[in-house]
């Protein structure tokens, strides 16, 4: 699964996904969460994480 890429993947860069995280990508995967949706999940954590 894709999943599985994307966190050992980023367990290469010791980064790890949060359960929000990985359940929104497991229902974007499934089909239960539009791209926009995602994308807009993903932008708006990267302004908290430039923030702190």
């Amino acid at each position: 699964m894709l999943l599985d890429e994307i966190k050992a993947t980023l367990a290469i860069e010791q980064l790890y996904l949060t359960p929000d995280e990985e359940r929104l990508l497991r229902d974007f995967a499934e089909g239960r969460v539009s791209f926009s949706e995602l994308y807009s999940f993903v932008v708006k954590n990267l302004k908290k994480a430039e923030a702190a």
